[in-house]
Protein backbone atom coordinates (compact mmCIF):
# COMPACT_ATOMS: atom_id res chain seq x y z
CA UNK A 1 0.00 0.00 0.00
CA UNK A 2 1.39 3.46 -1.27
CA UNK A 3 0.64 6.62 -0.09
CA UNK A 4 1.40 9.87 -1.00
CA UNK A 5 1.75 12.65 1.34
CA UNK A 6 1.94 16.04 -0.36
CA UNK A 7 2.48 18.78 1.99
CA UNK A 8 1.55 22.55 1.68
CA UNK A 9 2.43 23.95 5.15
CA UNK A 10 0.59 24.94 7.78
CA UNK A 11 0.59 24.47 11.69
CA UNK A 12 1.33 20.34 11.49
CA UNK A 13 4.59 21.63 10.03
CA UNK A 14 5.68 24.35 11.71
CA UNK A 15 7.96 24.77 14.87
CA UNK A 16 8.21 27.17 18.03
CA UNK A 17 10.71 30.05 17.42
CA UNK A 18 10.90 33.14 19.71
CA UNK A 19 8.57 35.07 16.95
CA UNK A 20 6.12 32.19 17.42
CA UNK A 21 5.13 29.58 14.53
CA UNK A 22 7.06 29.54 11.73
CA UNK A 23 7.36 26.29 8.86
CA UNK A 24 10.08 24.43 9.30
CA UNK A 25 9.01 21.19 8.25
CA UNK A 26 9.20 19.51 5.06
CA UNK A 27 7.03 16.23 4.11
CA UNK A 28 10.02 13.82 4.62
CA UNK A 29 10.48 15.09 8.21
CA UNK A 30 6.50 15.09 8.60
CA UNK A 31 6.59 11.10 7.52
CA UNK A 32 9.43 10.38 9.99
CA UNK A 33 7.90 12.11 12.79
CA UNK A 34 5.43 8.83 13.06
CA UNK A 35 5.24 5.28 12.60
CA UNK A 36 2.66 3.49 9.66
CA UNK A 37 1.49 0.36 10.16
CA UNK A 38 2.94 -3.00 8.33
CA UNK A 39 2.63 -2.72 4.70
CA UNK A 40 2.19 1.13 4.27
CA UNK A 41 4.21 3.04 2.54
CA UNK A 42 4.96 7.04 2.72
CA UNK A 43 6.15 8.72 -0.10
CA UNK A 44 6.64 12.35 1.13
CA UNK A 45 6.29 15.26 -1.34
CA UNK A 46 6.84 18.93 -0.93
CA UNK A 47 3.96 20.79 -2.73
CA UNK A 48 4.21 24.25 -1.54
CA UNK A 49 4.78 26.09 2.33
CA UNK A 50 2.46 28.46 2.80
CA UNK A 51 0.18 29.83 5.23
CA UNK A 52 -3.20 28.52 4.33
CA UNK A 53 -4.83 31.52 4.68
CA UNK A 54 -2.78 33.17 1.60
CA UNK A 55 -3.92 30.69 -0.69
CA UNK A 56 -5.24 31.00 -4.06
CA UNK A 57 -7.05 29.53 -7.07
CA UNK A 58 -2.98 29.46 -8.40
CA UNK A 59 -2.29 26.94 -5.26
CA UNK A 60 -5.55 24.56 -5.63
CA UNK A 61 -4.51 24.21 -9.15
CA UNK A 62 -1.02 23.01 -8.35
CA UNK A 63 -2.07 21.40 -5.57
CA UNK A 64 -4.69 19.12 -7.85
CA UNK A 65 -1.81 18.90 -10.61
CA UNK A 66 0.66 17.56 -7.88
CA UNK A 67 -2.74 14.57 -6.41
CA UNK A 68 -2.87 13.93 -9.71
CA UNK A 69 0.86 12.78 -10.20
CA UNK A 70 0.64 10.87 -7.08
CA UNK A 71 -2.51 8.96 -8.07
CA UNK A 72 -0.79 7.29 -10.61
CA UNK A 73 1.62 5.58 -8.87
CA UNK A 74 -0.43 5.56 -5.11
CA UNK A 75 -3.18 3.56 -4.01
CA UNK A 76 -3.66 7.68 -1.71
CA UNK A 77 -3.06 10.79 -0.83
CA UNK A 78 -2.94 12.35 2.40
CA UNK A 79 -2.48 16.36 2.26
CA UNK A 80 -1.44 18.12 4.95
CA UNK A 81 -3.17 21.76 5.33
CA UNK A 82 -3.12 24.78 7.33
CA UNK A 83 -6.44 24.66 9.44
CA UNK A 84 -7.76 28.40 8.15
CA UNK A 85 -8.68 27.50 4.65
CA UNK A 86 -8.63 23.30 4.86
CA UNK A 87 -12.55 23.22 3.65
CA UNK A 88 -12.45 25.49 0.71
CA UNK A 89 -9.01 23.63 -0.44
CA UNK A 90 -11.47 20.29 0.15
CA UNK A 91 -13.81 21.73 -1.78
CA UNK A 92 -12.49 22.94 -5.03
CA UNK A 93 -10.16 19.72 -4.94
CA UNK A 94 -13.04 18.17 -4.63
CA UNK A 95 -14.61 19.81 -8.41
CA UNK A 96 -11.28 19.35 -9.25
CA UNK A 97 -10.18 15.68 -9.11
CA UNK A 98 -14.12 14.44 -9.82
CA UNK A 99 -14.32 11.40 -10.53
CA UNK A 100 -11.13 10.29 -8.81
CA UNK A 101 -11.72 6.71 -7.23
CA UNK A 102 -8.93 6.95 -4.79
CA UNK A 103 -8.69 8.68 -1.45
CA UNK A 104 -7.37 12.27 -0.85
CA UNK A 105 -7.61 12.82 2.92
CA UNK A 106 -6.88 16.35 4.08
CA UNK A 107 -5.17 16.74 7.75
CA UNK A 108 -3.99 19.38 9.96
CA UNK A 109 -3.24 20.02 13.61
CA UNK A 110 -3.57 22.97 16.35
CA UNK A 111 -0.09 22.50 17.45
CA UNK A 112 3.14 21.74 15.74
CA UNK A 113 3.90 17.87 15.11
CA UNK A 114 6.78 17.92 17.34
CA UNK A 115 4.94 19.74 20.46
CA UNK A 116 4.09 17.91 23.27
CA UNK A 117 0.31 16.95 23.57
CA UNK A 118 -0.06 17.88 19.77
CA UNK A 119 -2.90 16.63 17.56
CA UNK A 120 -0.51 16.15 14.62
CA UNK A 121 0.76 13.05 15.00
CA UNK A 122 -2.71 11.34 15.46
CA UNK A 123 -4.44 13.77 12.94
CA UNK A 124 -1.91 12.46 10.90
CA UNK A 125 -1.29 8.66 11.36
CA UNK A 126 -5.80 8.50 10.97
CA UNK A 127 -5.46 10.44 7.86
CA UNK A 128 -3.19 7.71 6.47
CA UNK A 129 -5.21 4.93 7.83
CA UNK A 130 -8.44 6.20 6.25
CA UNK A 131 -6.38 6.94 2.76
CA UNK A 132 -5.07 3.82 3.31
CA UNK A 133 -8.45 1.43 4.13
CA UNK A 134 -9.69 -1.23 1.32
CA UNK A 135 -13.30 -2.95 1.24
CA UNK A 136 -12.58 -6.48 0.77
CA UNK A 137 -12.38 -6.36 -3.26
CA UNK A 138 -9.92 -3.71 -3.29
CA UNK A 139 -11.64 -1.03 -3.79
CA UNK A 140 -11.31 2.41 -1.57
CA UNK A 141 -13.45 2.50 1.18
CA UNK A 142 -13.07 6.21 1.20
CA UNK A 143 -12.99 7.23 -2.67
CA UNK A 144 -13.25 11.18 -1.94
CA UNK A 145 -11.62 13.95 -1.35
CA UNK A 146 -12.43 14.13 2.57
CA UNK A 147 -10.87 16.05 5.67
CA UNK A 148 -10.09 14.03 8.69
CA UNK A 149 -9.17 16.62 12.01
CA UNK A 150 -9.31 15.45 15.73
CA UNK A 151 -12.10 12.54 15.17
CA UNK A 152 -14.33 14.67 12.56
CA UNK A 153 -14.98 13.92 9.20
CA UNK A 154 -15.91 15.80 6.34
CA UNK A 155 -16.84 14.40 2.99
CA UNK A 156 -16.60 17.63 -0.08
Amino acid sequence: MRIALLATGGTIACRQTPDGLSPALHAEELAKSISCRDGVTLLPVDVFSMDSSNIQPEEWTQLAHAVDRAMQDCDGVVITHGTDTMGYTAAALSYMLLGQMKPVILTGSQLPIGTLRTDGKENLITAIEIAAAKNPDGTAIVPEVCIFFENMKERH
